[in-house]
């Protein structure tokens, strides 16, 4: 039982300022509780005392009662509306509540009461962060940090910005000054380590991680982040293993899931794949987000049965959930058995109206059972909901194809958008070959995996992680500048056509969405895939076999226009493209494109990347591909 604060009835007027420090005396040496007791005693004598509703709002804040908080400080801003603190406290619980809009109102009040307020600027940028206005939020942080230029939280989110923006080497320095400031600050340490790792500079990285962790040792997110720079650079056991720790911290956790599945497949560890599932049940029991993700991995590997029969476990638990209704009903096509999968597919749809991939994969389950004016209709209709969307183009042209649209040649016109450049050779080097020759040995450093991914088109070979681009290599930096310009000629040279997907995006300003490393061994090849996060996509060689030469069977050549759905004799390459050692292909993310398996000793490396037109967001990190698992 709490021990009670004897308190002199009735207060005096003259004895409430000692009431008050009394109270935040209680509140500093932890004793919450007590000091409540003291606040509330204090406004039964002045019930309208704002002194008193602001650290009685704030203390309940802390404790998470908001309801409360928020009543007693809209009475302390109602008592005193000239007082600056109060709207800010008043929008941090606002804020805390959802109440966004009043939040800023909250904000933007106290700073036009007191320009030169900090803690509001910085509380202002961490609401516009929140509402998808990075560019405004950077303006405010700055505004705080001019205010208080020892502002470690400031410095920590312009960093993070900045990292979010691509500018690595600007966050990074930012995050440096804001250690200096608060060399005790987690969130410094934490998001300098993820800036690092970015840069791959994995050693400095996991330094960072590490103090981080020893200031914060039960913080899941360093878990994370720690094990996800052991994964970049390399060390694949120590990620699995940092991986697990994180399992066992919180093993329902989607995330983390993902993270050693992925892994666990890509570093040869069959031992670990789909382990973590079984360890999580045996935790806290069947969970329909767990269920819904296993079975995805199993439809990656085409285990369709025994994804369909966990998919009908997470229903049970959780019915009618679009996700879910929508696998079951892809896991019902891949088997052959569109007539059942029909009756899911639109379940999917009308619990989650606006997710492409439902409306996706009926359309190319339609397109399977050759049901061609249902599929065209399907994609017609999810076109105009999303008509930047790059996997439904691409199955608007396979429904067009299909159908004998004359549409399709003007959508998928492969002479006018499949574009290819012999790159110049960089400063220093003496030719192509030997640029491309030192380029080759830095990328085969990056290459650790023992496998391909799972989760996309590369067969027989390994593909590297992170966002290539990203590095401060001299080699990558040289190869990113000059694909750089020729992204550039390919832009200006689209046609002005304002109803082609491609051409009607047309802008001087592009940013990289993605960017890796593919290295094929012999038989290897990339199954037909598009890429659903660009719009334009490329492939640039770096080293070859020398099976390329071989211009009857093509092999390990790009090829255009044939699908992973086997749609029979239309469905076939309609362009080949020879890979030649320094040489970039250009083309629309839409476009069907995959390679020919070579039988060669030899290595076939190349760079591939999407680009979007700025300022769309840019996620930065893996590859970005489609699957419907044919």
């Amino acid at each position: 039982m709490q021990a009670m604060v004897e308190l002199p009835e009735p207060v005096a007027s003259g004895d409430l300022s000692q009431l008050v420090q009394r109270a935040e005396r209680l509140e500093l040496a932890g004793k919450l509780s007590e000091a409540e007791q003291v606040y509330r005693q204090a406004l039964r004598a002045l019930p309208d005392h704002p002194s008193i509703l602001h650290n009685l709002g704030l203390l309940l804040a802390g404790r998470g009662e908001l309801a409360e908080a928020e009543l007693l400080l809209r009475r302390a801003v109602a008592a005193a509306p000239s007082q600056a603190d109060l709207h800010n406290s008043l929008g941090t619980v606002l804020q805390r509540r959802g109440g966004l809009p009043d939040a800023e109102a909250c904000y933007r009040k106290a700073l036009e009461l007191q320009a030169d307020y900090a803690d509001a600027r910085f509380n202002l940028g961490a609401l516009l962060e929140e509402l998808g206005r990075p560019a405004e939020a950077l303006q405010e942080y700055r505004a705080a940090l001019s205010l208080q230029p020892q502002f470690a939280r400031a410095m920590t989110r312009i960093g993070s910005i900045l990292h979010g923006q691509g500018e690595h080497e600007a966050a990074a320095a930012e995050l440096d000054r804001a250690i200096k400031a608060g060399p005790h600050f987690f969130d410094a340490h934490y998001y300098r380590g993820s800036v690092l790792s970015a840069l791959g500079r994995h050693d400095e990285a996991l330094a960072s991680m590490a103090r981080a962790t020893s200031l914060r040792p039960d913080s899941f997110e360093a878990l994370m982040a720690t094990a996800n720079t052991l994964r970049d650079a390399g060390r694949d056991d120590q990620a699995l293993a940092g991986y697990w720790r994180a399992l066992e911290s919180r093993p329902g956790f989607a995330g983390v899931h993902e993270a050693i599945n992925v892994l666990a497949w890509s570093a040869g560890r069959r031992d670990l794949y789909l382990r973590s599932f079984e360890y999580a049940r045996q935790k806290i029991g069947p969970n329909p987000d767990l269920l819904f993700l296993e079975a995805s991995f199993r439809s990656r590997n085409e285990d369709y049965a025994r994804a369909e029969d966990l998919l009908w476990r997470a229903n049970t638990l959780a019915p009618l959930r679009g996700n879910v209704m929508g696998l079951l009903a892809r896991a019902m096509a891949q088997q052959g058995r569109f007539e059942e999968a029909y009756a899911f597919f639109p379940r999917a749809i009308a619990a989650e109206p606006l997710v492409m991939l439902h409306r996706q994969e009926f359309g190319f389950a339609l397109l399977r059972d050759a049901q061609v004016g249902e599929a065209l209709e399907v994609f017609e209709l999810a076109h105009t909901l999303s008509p930047y969307d790059q996997i439904t183009l691409a199955g608007l042209a396979l429904a067009y194809r299909a159908s004998g649209d004359s549409r399709y040649e003007v959508l998928v016109d492969a002479a006018r958008y499949v574009r290819s450049y012999d790159l110049r050779t960089p400063k220093g080097h003496a030719d192509r070959e030997a640029f491309n020759a030192a380029l080759a040995n830095e990328l085969r450093a990056r290459h650790t995996a023992k496998a391909e991914p799972v989760n996309q088109s590369l067969r027989g070979g390994t593909q590297t992680t992170g966002d290539l681009f990203a590095s401060r290599n001299p080699l990558i930096l040289q190869v990113r500048e000059a694909i750089e310009e020729a992204i550039a000629h390919y832009v200006r040279e689209l046609p002005d056509d304002l109803l082609h997907p491609a051409a009607m995006r047309k802008t001087a300003a592009f940013d990289f969405s993605g960017s890796w490393s593919c290295q094929l061994g012999s038989q290897g090849f990339h199954a037909n895939h598009v890429h659903h996060k660009g719009w334009i996509s490329s492939a640039y060689y770096v080293g070859l076999p020398s099976a390329v030469d071989d211009e009857e069977h093509r092999y390990g050549w790009l090829k255009f226009g044939e699908s992973n759905l086997a749609l029979g004799e239309s469905d076939r390459p309609e362009l080949f493209v020879k890979p030649k050692v320094g040489r970039l292909v250009l083309f629309p993310s839409f476009f069907w494109h995959g390679t020919v398996p070579f039988p060669d000793t030899g290595k076939r490396m190349s760079i591939a990347f999407d680009a979007i037109p700025r300022p769309a967001p840019v996620d930065g990190g893996s590859p970005a591909e489609i699957w419907t698992s044919v």
